[in-house]
């Protein structure tokens, strides 16, 4: 196997203050065991072995500063990063299956209760593989604290990446030690205009949302909240066909995602208007390097930070007139710059508002919430090693809120992957709106 840098001869670190957004997450942590944490799912074509994996999660650790971190507690200060010199090894467990099982599901579950000792790390790691196939899963779990969808699908790709190296025992140089880093924070060079153009939007969608059409679920009493996934793959044919119709709309993959799950949601609650606050996040349209093909970045919409949006959506709401107006409203978004990550956050943060805002949340009648994330396209290799990646998805625990759907999207090898996360709706609830929503997205590249 290809030597290995050890922890101790890397350089030590002095400790991190958490941003507002990530010591917010931690506080939640504490009521809501399991909230927040993003779980990422590839399947792959090939059996995962022990020896190569245990060799690149050590190289993994190495080279991401939060995994060999812990979240402590100074005097008088606030939480910190304290980087351990000699980390306990993340753990993973490789159970294999038989055909037609599909455990990850309940592999997910699994990974999301499960706590994390005081020690770290902050991930942990689960292989499914099936022999009589040569397909194994592979499950990543880390704290949204320290990764987002898109850096955890990144520290998938590093894991594969050493995970050949060593399965091929590539006697290589180890690859640098990455910075550590904080959450994302708005340019300085945006313009005053701008920051004001986005304080008075933002106090408008206030005002907007106190005043908007309640959409309440219906919640079925006695039923815990569980998260409830959906993975979704389309052909490229299917795929470049709905990337066709969104170009001849002036609308993105995003903006139909949304106007899917919105129709589909008016397709199953009994009103006759509905108005959803939907959240778009991360821009990272400027790292996209795609592969060339008929799904390019451009195609995936423009995500910038996170941003609320009322979206107003009759009965027999036309599909693509709902797509065009979250395509459009992110493109205006993004001409401004954009707020920071902690935009919406810091001040509940800071006054430690939100732990104790979640109860009055929980409790209130609540408007159905979207959070569509869009990943683009995905930028891994078509092989490592023995292993080649076929589907990707991820998955989260995100009750803490107050019901919601978490929709992701990703193109992988030019196939669209789409996820869905339910939490907190009445399973009978979340059956019906999957076929809506899958009958929305399967007319929309012909008809409307």
């Amino acid at each position: 196997m290809a030597t290995i840098a050890t922890v101790q001869s890397l350089d030590r670190l002095e400790p991190l203050p958490l941003s507002p957004v990530e010591a917010a997450f931690w506080r939640v942590e504490k009521n809501f065991a399991g909230a927040y944490r993003a779980v990422v799912l590839f399947r792959l074509e090939g059996c995962i072995q022990a020896g190569p994996l245990a060799g690149a999660l050590r190289h993994l650790q190495c080279r991401h500063p939060k995994l060999r971190a812990t979240v402590v507690h100074t005097d008088n200060g606030p939480l910190r990063y304290q980087f351990e010199p000699e980390p306990p090894p993340i753990p993973f467990v490789i159970t294999d299956y038989r055909e037609p099982d599909l455990p990850w599901r309940e592999e997910t579950r699994s990974l999301l209760e499960r706590g994390f000792p005081e020690a770290g790390p902050m991930a942990a790691v689960a292989v499914l593989r099936c022999p009589s196939r040569a397909n194994s899963y592979l499950l990543l779990m880390v704290h949204h604290a320290i990764a987002d969808g898109l850096s955890a699908i990144m520290l998938v790709d590093d894991l594969l990446t050493e995970y050949a190296r060593a399965e091929g025992r590539v006697n290589l140089p180890p690859r640098p030690v990455l910075p550590p880093v904080t959450a994302t924070r708005a340019k300085t060079s945006a313009k005053w205009w701008s920051r004001l153009w986005l304080l008075r939007r933002f106090m408008r969608l206030q005002r907007a949302d106190s005043r908007s059409l309640q959409t309440p679920l219906p919640q079925a009493p006695g039923i815990l909240p569980q998260s409830q996934w959906i993975h979704w793959v389309f052909s490229p044919e299917d795929t470049y066909r709905l990337v066709r119709r969104c170009r001849k709309e002036r609308a993105s993959l995003g903006g139909s995602l949304v106007a899917a799950v919105c129709c589909g949601l008016m397709d199953c609650l009994p009103i006759d208007a509905g108005c959803f606050k939907c959240q778009f996040p991360l821009n990272i349209r400027e790292s996209l390097n795609g592969p060339a093909g008929p799904v390019a970045p451009d195609d995936l919409g423009c995500f910038v930070s996170i941003m609320n949006e009322l979206c107003e959506v009759p009965q027999q709401a036309a599909f693509w007139s709902v797509a065009r107006q979250a395509h459009k409203s992110l493109q205006v978004f993004m001409r401004h710059g954009g707020p920071p990550f902690a935009y919406n956050m810091a001040a509940l943060a800071s006054r430690d508002l939100f732990a104790r805002a979640v109860p009055r949340l929980m409790a209130s009648e609540q408007r159905v919430t979207l959070l569509a994330n869009n990943y683009g396209v995905l930028n891994v290799k078509d092989a490592y090693g023995s292993l080649r990646p076929r589907e990707c998805t991820l998955t989260f625990k995100n009750y803490a809120a107050g019901p919601s759907l978490v929709v992701q999207a990703l193109v992988l090898g030019q196939r669209l992957n789409v996820g869905f996360v339910a939490d907190g709706l009445d399973p009978a609830f979340w059956e019906r709106l999957q076929v809506a929503v899958h009958q929305r997205f399967a007319a929309a590249p012909d008809n409307d």
